[in-house]
């Protein structure tokens, strides 16, 4: 079975799956450089739904969220190592460019959500500001909200740092 495809082979996938009596797991972000806190939250997911979709940030929008310098990894690489863990099943590319938090990246968020149509939405409190709107809009839908409280590990950006400073 081929992990990584589009939107849409993503949300065939999970009405298939929920057509199963399988629930679907949904989580976005950008994982440019997986490290722990990444993993805990997919494991996380795996725990809690049958099935764990993973939507990937496009270049772009990591290169406005987070700078110029970023992505380390593009969608391609990205994509072939989270293909790689046991516990997501399918990977696609989030198309759409924008600022996260803002109306048209919450705009987006909506369609990500009608089209894969989850039972499950995660996302990290301290690594996800933007985690609230995410659960009113899992709320609105009927959609079983899990908030990953646990204490920050690491994140890329001071793996990055950690790493340059070495040089």
């Amino acid at each position: 079975m081929e992990k990584v495809t589009t939107l849409d082979g993503s949300a065939k996938f999970s009405r298939r799956s929920q057509k199963l009596g399988k629930t679907v797991g949904l989580v976005v972000g950008s994982f440019d450089i997986i490290h722990l806190g990444h993993i805990n939250l997919f494991r996380l997911a795996k725990r809690h739904s049958d099935v764990v979709i993973v939507g990937l940030d496009n270049d772009q929008t990591i290169k406005l969220v987070k700078g110029q310098n970023r992505p380390i990894n593009d969608f391609k690489r990205r994509s072939q190592i989270l293909a790689d863990l046991i516990t997501i099943d399918k990977i696609f590319l989030i198309d759409k460019t924008s600022y996260h938090g803002s109306e048209e990246a919450l705009d987006s968020y909506r369609l990500l959500i009608e089209k894969i149509s989850p039972t499950h939405i995660f996302t990290h409190k301290i690594c996800d500001r933007h985690w609230q709107d995410k659960k009113k809009i899992a709320l609105e839908k009927g959609i079983t909200f899990v908030l990953d409280s646990s204490p920050k590990i690491t994140s890329s950006g001071s793996i990055l740092e950690k790493i340059l400073g070495e040089n």
